[in-house]
């Protein structure tokens, strides 16, 4: 073994020497893996070390009273049972690595090396470190002359001075009410000393003192790091005797005001507090939670009238909110109340996640932000943040989290979920916004979030891969806001504006920009807006410098010439974000222009060159859906252009380059009846696929037919070919001299110009679509009721109909029935060439699920009573753009 290692070792042995209490208490023989390293056996050495931390983690189990037997548990479920009662991150982090080095040397293939011996020990040092200096009962035994919750005051006090980087020099139990605590740490050359004593009854602190003169609080540590820890209610009247009997250097406070000594939280919220508004009680914003049952994993939606009170309750308890609605509906104001209450919790903070740069991790946002905030120490704002959180007495507020994700899709959201969790597995509550209701909306992320809910064994793989602990995720509620005629924000700026009531929200919005133009500055810069703040919204861009003002709009942007905030023209449109730096009052501003910005055919086609993808949300989509467009056409022809494709939470902009006809409807019973006739005696035909497989027959499949009649029965001729697989609908297309639509063509000439979420607009319409909620005659908002609504007696009664039933639902390229009705083949294969892409929903499938955005995988072999198809044929010499 090398001198160096021979070192690491006789140090190792001096700092667990430090620790031999815990190690007589429990009866550990902590020299063991030391002599294993020793001897040349590093894979000892850290089986012994796992075994020592399962030793630690089934007292701290016994201690907490965790439910169940841990003598019969595993190192993993230990670590994963006993977290929630570590609060620290460091302590977290090294049983982890522990647990990784241990299963690591229990499996054949693994060289266990030196270095991985000495970093098994050094962890086990780091959580031995934890709870001798926090003093913690769990560990080194109780201590049967001092009161529980002094233990446990003493204990939170400690590890708060431990996360800061100090060690615990000297601790003396004075009486059961009564402790004293020193803590020193190196800093530079010198040691910083901090003293408490720390009672919870004035009377007997000062008995203890007068029995010993005051002599343990008389030393030459340096001042003000002394201080006198009471409780709330009676730190006051016994300041004077203290001072008297102790001298004045050192500080009385409260136990409960304590941690203000280390971190200014009004100073952390005076940003918040300025724009806080309380709600008024006559307007009070209705919502509703959805929470899933631990046991069953049914998702249940009860009905609250004042959000704000219920917010209130979920966040004094160890609760993990997303709060959904849509822009303008008061989401931000509803946390921004909820952060500046003092009566929610003892700890709170409030961070922005709009104003996030998307490359820039949350921890070191966070520290950033807490920094200014900090009395010293300021390097370690973050672990003390985390600290707090996991003490279970700290509300978390995260507003816009749709803002903060580095894309909006699934994937996005999951990346965020593994920068945020540290913060999310915690104890106390974690509120968070978002116009994004990703927890409802993505099947995947809900299961993910939802712990209750059982998982498959490809998403916990997904989540490991990308850092996520499936044990460290908690369960959340989803509070929706109610969607009245007029939001909170749409109502003050229709009051303010003196505009008539029901005005579109683009309307508001956009008189609000006018009027704000007219008044400071020059007309024509409102024309210069979409191109400076409509681009960069689609770039990722929300948080601009004065000088890009200046840069963007031009010097007559600001009055006199001066490169100031308030002299900009658009002032009442922005909020400072930062030095010199400055965001728009609310997102939906910047996301209206960006909506105008695309409006131009040409600009649609900029940004769809944009790096990595243009930025776009569900509201910029919204704000285009409402923006004068070419008119409706009725040749059924997809003209090349770009348009925006993609489910709310992944929106793009894609590129159509030729012009393509659609057929009017869904390839019908009668024109496939003309196919059949025309195939092989075999089944097959002269257009079949070149690489179609074997014993494939372009005959439906009858057996599966819900009608065994439907192909030979007359009366059905109107009704979409179904139960056809993807190498007939191949074949048929290829017989008529056409072609299968790619997926992305399909939804182009679904949603046309706009982007809207239907082939009619943006407002759902059981009266224009076969779907499950036309026959259960309401909306099917979960799993749930659909299977309780609509599975049982509904889709006995459900089926196709006629393609021509419905002419409402209509394309504004004259497409008919493109959602609902049937599921529709595309030309598009993703990763397995075995499987196509299908579009459009079918009649067994809620309206959610019915968009021109909805697609689908189905193998091309299948043939369903839900999936039909209707054909494309390119438009030679000619190249068409969008108007």
């Amino acid at each position: 073994m090398s001198a160096v290692v021979d070192e690491r070792l006789r140090r190792l042995r001096t700092e667990l020497d430090d620790h031999s209490r815990i190690a007589e208490h429990l009866g550990l023989d902590l020299e063991r893996p030391l002599r294993s390293l020793n001897d040349g056996y590093p894979e000892n050495a850290v089986a012994l070390v796992g075994k020592l931390t399962e030793k630690l983690l089934k007292e701290l189990w016994r201690h907490h009273n965790i439910e169940g037997d841990p003598s019969t548990k595993a190192l993993n479920d230990l670590v994963k049972r006993c977290r929630p009662h570590i609060r620290s991150s460091t302590v977290m982090d090294a049983l982890e690595d522990i647990r990784r080095l241990r299963n690591r040397s229990a499996h054949d293939g693994y060289d266990i090396s030196d270095e991985d011996g000495l970093l098994a020990v050094r962890r086990l040092v780091d959580v031995l470190v934890w709870f001798t200096n926090t003093g913690s009962a769990a560990l080194l035994g109780g201590e049967p002359d001092m009161a529980p919750e002094v233990a446990r005051r003493c204990e939170f006090l400690a590890g708060l001075y431990v996360t800061l980087g100090y060690r615990q020099a000297k601790r003396f139990v004075l009486s059961p009410d009564t402790v004293y605590q020193l803590f020193c740490r190196e800093s530079g050359m010198r040691l910083e000393y901090v003293e408490l004593m720390l009672s919870q009854d004035a009377d007997d602190l000062s008995t203890v003192l007068a029995s010993s003169g005051g002599e343990l609080l008389r030393t030459r540590l340096p001042k003000l790091t002394r201080f006198v820890v009471l409780e709330d209610d009676n730190s006051t009247a016994s300041s004077s005797a203290l001072h008297q009997m102790l001298g004045q250097d050192l500080r009385i406070v409260p136990y409960n005001g304590f941690v203000d000594t280390l971190v200014n939280f009004d100073a952390h919220l005076a940003a918040v507090a300025s724009t806080a508004v309380p709600a008024d009680p006559r307007a009070a914003i209705s919502a509703a939670v959805l929470s899933t049952d631990p046991r069953t994993g049914e998702s249940r939606m009860t009905e609250f009238e004042d959000a704000a009170e219920l917010l209130t309750r979920l966040a004094r308890g160890s609760a993990n909110v997303l709060v959904t609605g849509r822009p303008g509906s008061g989401k931000s104001t509803l946390l921004r109340s909820l952060a500046v209450n003092p009566e929610t919790r003892r700890f709170r903070f409030y961070f922005d996640l709009g104003l996030k740069p998307k490359d820039e991790p949350f921890s070191e946002y966070a520290e950033r932000l807490l920094a200014p905030s900090m009395a010293s120490d300021r390097s370690r704002a973050y672990d003390l943040f985390l600290y707090l959180i996991r003490s279970g007495t700290a509300l978390c507020v995260l507003d816009a989290m749709d803002e903060g994700v580095p894309e909006s899709s699934p994937s996005g959201f999951l990346h965020l979920f593994t920068d945020l969790a540290a913060v999310l597995s915690a104890e106390s509550a974690v509120v968070m916004s978002s116009r994004v209701s990703f927890l409802a909306d993505s099947p995947q992320v809900r299961q993910l979030l939802d712990s209750g809910a059982g998982r498959s064994e490809q998403l916990v793989e997904q989540m490991y891969a990308n850092g996520v602990d499936p044990a460290r995720v908690p369960h959340f509620h989803l509070v929706r806001l109610a969607e009245p005629d007029a939001t909170p924000l749409e109502k003050r700026l229709t009051a303010e504006l003196e505009l008539p009531p029901g005005r579109p929200f683009a309307d508001i919005l956009g008189t609000h920009i006018t009027r704000t133009v007219t008044a400071r500055g020059p007309v024509d810069i409102e024309r210069r807006l979409p191109a400076a703040f409509g681009q960069a919204f689609l770039a990722d861009r929300t948080v601009f410098s004065l000088l890009d003002l200046h840069r963007e709009l031009g010097s007559d942007a600001f009055t006199d010439g001066r490169l100031e905030f308030d002299a900009c023209v658009l002032f009442p449109l922005l909020r400072l974000a930062g030095p010199d730096r400055v965001a728009f009052v609310h997102t939906a501003y910047q996301e209206l222009l960006a909506a105008r910005y695309l409006a131009e055919p040409g600009n649609r086609d900029r940004a769809a060159e944009t790096a990595g993808g243009a930025f776009l949300t569900e509201q910029v989509r919204a704000f285009l859906a409402g923006v004068p467009s070419a008119p409706a056409t009725d040749d059924c022809v997809l003209p090349a252009g770009t348009y925006l494709v993609g489910p709310a939470e992944r929106l793009l902009l894609r590129r159509v380059p030729h012009s393509v006809r659609f057929d009017r409807h869904a390839v019908t019973v009668a024109r496939y009846r003309r196919f059949l006739e025309a195939l092989n005696t075999d089944g097959t035909s002269p257009w079949d696929h070149p690489e179609q497989p074997a014993n494939v027959t372009h005959k439906p499949w009858t057996d599966r037919l819900r009608k065994p009649d439907y192909y030979t029965d007359p009366r059905h001729d109107s009704y979409p070919a179904v139960c056809v697989s993807w190498w007939s609908a191949y074949a048929f297309a290829a017989f008529e001299g056409k072609r299968l639509p790619t997926s992305m063509e399909w939804e182009a000439a679904a949603r046309g110009t706009d982007g809207r979420l239907f082939p009619w607009g943006d407002e759902p319409d059981n009266a224009l679509v076969n779907c499950a909620d036309a026959w259960v005659g309401r909306p099917v908002v979960t799993y749930q009721a659909w299977y309780r609504d609509f599975a049982e007696d509904a889709i006995r009664k459900a089926w196709v109909t006629p393609v021509d039933e419905r002419p409402g639902n209509r394309s504004p390229f004259g497409m008919v029935d493109m959602v609902g009705n049937c599921w529709e083949w595309t030309s598009t294969s993703l990763g397995d060439p075995g499987e196509a892409v299908i579009c459009g929903g079918s009649y067994d499938n809620p309206m959610r699920a019915v968009q021109a955005s909805s697609k689908g995988i189905y193998r091309k072999r299948g043939g369903s009573n839900v999936v039909g198809f209707r054909c494309v044929e390119d438009i030679t010499g000619t190249e068409e753009t969008v108007a």
